[in-house]
């Protein structure tokens, strides 16, 4: 039995041996080459190592087999055979261009423009394109349109040039330029995956998570072990919360690339959703590195280190984040969790000032904000943070303080002054004007650059702002829609939404709200504000069913939702769930006259304990001595 087995693997690897005999160098060149041009780099790839091993000192061989590896996005190996051929005595004028793809693939930009000015005049439009690939990389956004406008001259209908300028426009945030990209792009070329990968990232930003997702799947149609569509899918699949079909796309490419770092990042934040921080920190490990520096990682890792009980780690990553991007709400609300934990309950109210004191605050900064106020001996102000954060709706009138001081303020106008035709210093200006409620000068900024990058949203956003602080919500609304069409994301959504509100467009703010929550059913802001608009409309079931839904999102640490949730539950008639909830968020904040009042109302209503919350509902009373709903509950439970 068993020689007659090996009898049979023998014949089988004979008959292999000539089949390869049987094909010359020159056939095995020839199927790679076709096998290349059909858009199947792996056998490519296969047969080329076929031939070189027949022939390894045939240069063109491995020239090919280096173009086949930048397909496979193999740098290293790319570089290899470029060097090999080099060696053969292919002249540097005829790899340089090939040789800067390569480096750039190994993260090496610098090292990339030399490479590409050793390409030959034949070469110039590849050259071209890496170079100002490369000179992206590096942040020289100047001579990278000029690298890529010498591309376009040379070669105008290159599909892979236009998908690069459409990633470049995309960087410099000119949205509408980006999509103009890859619109040509994929006109060009049906079957550039590149192009379709690029077109569903720029889809998901301007139309939801949903619309992306076809774009991304008719890459991987093309080629199902394209790694940047898979990546972009498992992405978006783990915001739709669709985790298990996140969780396939992560384990394709690690069966593509194992230990692909991109694959244990997405893996970390999907056990971070499902809060279990102990596996995140593992996972995030496993990625060595690969997304330090990166806004969207030092948010995770931030709150990894949070909830893991290194609130010192936590808040120096945090930090870091935050004097990057200023404006980094979620940033600056984790920052202030850290510090308070980390016993600075100074250095979190300075952190938590700027949120707090903007009607859009949520619970949980403005829970954060009166704790440390309360632990600073600030009981008044404690009560006051306390009392917004447990309502559902925030009071008019928005107050903003400063991110910048004064001095700060006119160091941002001379570097403004110094670089007119640089957008990002105009609009970190414009920023910080409306960080100090400057509204006029700022909104003379913001339309100034408006005028002058119509497919920018960032541009709308900061008119949209500024007409807000003018309490002009009706012209903010106009500006922050203008932004939306290009990018309906999270900040412009719920934007548009609270201008609608404010110019008494209800029923428009509502129908953004569903739209967005259609393309973004995990979005945990919006699901807030939809259920706290279920629950001023009385609409208690419908409120119930979101706040459990954020509740199974976020856990049982948020005060102001469990009361809301507590609220809706008494409303039904549910004790059994109002009074442990109730409960829970008193105990969260003990010092806050919603959650008192609450509890207390519930306590007594079930008759679980009336003493108890009698006592509660003056403790209430006693924190928000104005609040007439409040005081009518406690008059109520005296008399009966």
């Amino acid at each position: 039995m068993k020689r007659a087995a090996l009898v049979s693997l023998l014949s089988l690897a004979a008959a292999a041996c000539s089949d390869a005999r049987g094909a010359t160098p020159e056939d095995l060149y020839r199927r790679g080459l076709e096998a290349l041009e059909a858009g199947e780099p792996k056998t490519a790839r296969i047969e080329l190592l076929n031939a070189i091993k027949a022939a390894p000192n045939d240069p063109k061989l491995r020239l090919t087999q280096a173009r086949v590896y930048l397909r496979l996005a193999d740098g290293v190996a790319a570089e290899a055979e470029l060097k090999r051929a080099n060696a053969l005595g292919v002249p540097e004028t005829e790899t340089g261009h090939l040789m800067a793809h390569a480096l750039l693939l190994q993260g090496q930009a610098r090292n990339a423009v030399d490479a590409a000015g050793k390409a030959g005049p034949a070469h110039e439009p590849y050259a071209a394109r890496m170079l100002g690939r490369a000179f992206q990389a590096l942040g020289d956004t100047a001579r990278a349109a000029a690298a890529f406008d010498q591309a376009l001259a040379l070669t105008p209908n290159d599909s892979a040039l236009w998908s690069d300028i459409g990633r470049f426009r995309r960087s410099t945030g000119e949205t509408a330029g980006a999509i103009e990209a890859a619109d040509r792009a994929v006109a060009l070329d049906a079957q550039n995956v590149e192009a379709l990968t690029l077109r569903g990232e720029l889809t998901r930003s301007q139309y939801g998570l949903a619309a992306g997702l076809p774009w991304f799947d008719q890459a991987l149609e093309i080629d199902p072990e394209h790694v940047p569509a898979l990546i972009e899918r498992a992405a978006t699949l783990g915001d739709l919360g669709r985790t298990r079909d996140m969780l396939a796309d992560t384990r394709r490419i690690h069966a593509i690339v194992p230990g692909h770092p991109a694959a244990f990042y997405l893996q970390a934040v999907l056990a971070a959703r499902g809060r279990n921080f102990d596996l995140a920190r593992r996972l995030y490990e496993r990625t060595k590195g690969a997304f330090e520096g990166r806004p969207a990682a030092m948010l995770l890792a931030g709150t990894i280190e949070l909830q893991t009980g290194s609130a010192v780690q936590a808040a120096k990553r945090l930090r870091q984040l935050l004097e990057a991007q200023p404006a980094n709400l979620k940033a600056r609300r984790l920052l202030g969790a850290a510090l308070l934990k980390s016993d600075d309950p100074a250095g979190a109210v300075a952190i938590l000032k700027p949120l707090a004191d903007r009607t859009d605050a949520d619970p949980y900064a403005l829970t954060l904000m009166g704790r440390s106020l309360a632990r600073l001996g600030d009981t008044e102000g404690a009560s006051r943070y306390l009392a917004r954060a447990a309502a559902p709706a925030p009071a008019a009138g928005t107050v903003f303080s400063s991110y910048e001081s004064p001095a700060e303020i006119e160091a941002l106008r001379r570097t403004a002054a110094a670089r007119p035709a640089d957008a990002a210093a105009q609009v970190t200006l414009i920023r910080g004007l409306l960080s100090r409620g400057a509204s006029g000068e700022a909104l003379a900024r913001a339309r100034r650059l408006q005028s002058s990058n119509r497919g920018a949203p960032d541009a709308h956003i900061l008119v949209g702002d500024a007409l807000a602080l003018q309490g002009d919500h009706r012209g903010a609304a106009a500006a922050f829609r203008q932004a939306a069409n290009l990018a309906f994301e999270e900040p412009v959504a719920l934007r548009l939404i609270e201008a609608l509100r404010d110019s008494g467009d209800a029923k428009g703010a509502a129908q953004v709200l569903g739209l967005f929550l259609q393309q973004n059913p995990q979005n945990v802001p919006a699901l807030l504000l939809s259920a706290n608009a279920h629950l001023q409309a009385r609409q208690w079931e419908q409120a119930i069913a979101l706040y459990e839904r954020v509740r199974r999102r976020i856990g049982n640490g948020d005060a102001a939702l469990l009361n809301n949730l507590a609220w809706a539950y008494l409303e039904t008639g549910d004790y059994d769930r109002a009074v442990p909830l109730a409960r829970r968020a008193w105990e969260l904040d003990p010092n806050n006259a919603a959650t008192a009042d609450t509890l207390g109302w519930v306590l007594f209503k079930s008759g679980e304990d009336r003493v108890q919350g009698l006592a509660l509902l003056e403790r209430a009373v006693q924190g928000a001595p104005t609040d007439v709903e409040i005081r009518a509950r406690l008059a109520r439970a005296r008399a009966g």
